[in-house]
C-alpha cells in the first residue's frame, strides 16, 4: 500500500511539473505570430489612436506586431462579438470602453455578447476619462455654482448641449440637470464638433462633452471650461473644480481596457497584462493620454480589472434606473 502510495505521489509531482514545463514553453513561444487587437470605432477617433499607440508599445516589448483592427458602428457591439467568438489562443484581444463593458448592457434590450461571461479581463488602460461642463464665454458665470444660481434664476430658459454618440456624455448632461434641479433644455447632437461650434457661436450657452471635444473652442476662448465629472479633479486640469465637489453624488467618468475571448491562456494574459502596465508607466504615453483628457493609474491585475468592470456594469444599472433609460 505504502509503495502505491509512494508511486501515486510521485506520478502526481511529475505531472504537475510536466504542466508547468509545457505552461512555461508556451509562455516562452507566444507570440510567434502576429496578434491582432480589434478596436470598436473607426481610425483616427480617439479610442483609435490610443489603441495605436498601445499597440506599438506592446509589439516592441513583445518582438511581435499587435495590428489594430478597427470595426465600427453598432455602439460597438458588431467587435465585441467579433471577440468574443473568436478562438481563445492568445492573438485576439479587444480594445473596449465604458459603453462595450456597461453602457451598453442598459442601453440594448439584447446584446450578442455578455461582458462578464465572454471576456477574460486582461488590463485596465485609462482609468479616468470624464466629461466636463462648459459655457459659452459670454455667458456670465466662471464656477459652477454660479452657473447653478444663474440656471435657476432663469428656469427654462438656459439649454445644455451633448454629443448622443457618447452614452456618457447624455447621462452626464442628464444627471446634472435633474440634480441640479435645473430646467435646462436638453438639445443632443449627433456630431461633436458641430455641437462645439455651436456653442462657441452661442446657440446653446452650455455644453456638456469631453475634454477633447472642447479643446479648440476653449483655446479660442469662445468657451469656459467650469467641471469635470469625474469623483476627484482630472490630473491634467488640476485647477478645474469636479463637479462632485458642488453637486455631491454627481459622478460619471470613462475608462478603457483591454479583454480577451474567454478561454484565453492565464499565463498569456499575465503577459500581456505585464506589457501593458509597463508600458503605460511611460511619461510619453502619460501625456499622450492627458492631452486626450484621459488619465491612467497603470494597467492592475487581471483580477482588478474584472473588478473595475463589474463595478461599472453596477453603477451604470444605478443609473439607468435614476435616470429611467429604457433600453431599445
Amino acid at each position: 500500500m505504502q509503495r502505491l502510495d509512494r508511486a501515486f505521489m510521485f506520478c502526481a509531482v511529475l505531472c504537475s511539473g510536466l504542466l508547468a514545463l509545457a505552461i512555461d514553453a508556451r509562455a516562452q513561444s507566444w507570440p510567434n505570430r502576429p496578434i491582432k487587437l480589434v478596436v470598436p470605432t473607426g481610425p483616427g477617433a480617439a479610442t483609435d489612436v490610443m489603441a495605436r499607440l498601445l499597440s506599438e508599445g506592446v509589439s516592441r516589448a513583445l518582438g511581435q506586431t499587435v495590428v489594430v483592427e478597427n470595426m465600427a458602428g453598432a455602439s460597438g457591439i458588431l467587435a465585441h462579438q467579433t471577440v468574443a467568438r473568436a478562438a481563445p489562443d492568445g492573438y485576439t484581444f479587444l480594445f473596449t470602453n465604458t459603453s462595450g463593458m456597461a453602457i451598453n448592457l442598459v442601453s440594448f434590450k439584447q446584446l450578442p455578447y455578455d461582458p462578464l461571461r465572454d471576456f477574460t479581463p486582461v488590463a485596465s488602460v485609462c482609468s479616468q476619462g470624464p466629461q466636463m461642463v462648459s459655457v459659452n464665454s459670454t455667458l456670465p458665470v466662471h464656477t459652477m455654482p454660479e452657473l447653478i444660481a444663474y440656471a435657476k434664476a432663469n428656469l427654462g430658459k438656459l439649454s445644455i448641449a451633448f454629443d448622443t454618440t457618447a452614452g456618457a456624455a447624455a447621462a452626464a448632461a442628464r444627471l446634472f440637470n435633474r440634480r441640479g434641479q435645473l430646467s435646462l433644455i436638453e438639445v443632443p447632437y449627433r456630431s461633436a464638433a458641430q455641437m462645439a461650434q455651436d456653442v462657441a457661436g452661442g446657440v446653446n450657452p452650455v455644453m456638456m462633452s469631453s475634454i477633447a471635444a472642447a479643446a479648440a473652442v476653449v483655446q479660442a476662448g469662445k468657451v469656459r471650461r467650469l467641471a469635470v465629472t469625474s469623483a476627484k479633479r482630472f490630473v491634467g486640469l488640476p485647477e478645474l473644480p469636479a463637479l462632485n465637489e458642488t453637486l455631491p453624488g454627481v459622478v460619471i467618468d470613462g475608462w478603457f481596457g483591454v479583454v480577451a475571448p474567454t478561454g484565453t491562456p492565464p499565463d498569456i494574459v499575465a503577459r500581456m497584462n505585464r506589457e501593458i502596465g509597463a508600458f503605460l508607466t511611460g511619461p510619453e504615453i502619460q501625456q499622450r493620454l492627458i492631452s486626450f483628457g484621459l488619465a491612467t493609474e497603470g494597467a492592475g491585475t487581471p483580477e482588478e480589472t474584472g473588478q473595475v468592470i463589474r463595478e461599472m456594469q453596477g453603477a451604470w444599472r444605478a443609473l439607468a434606473r435614476e435616470l429611467d433609460i429604457q433600453p431599445q
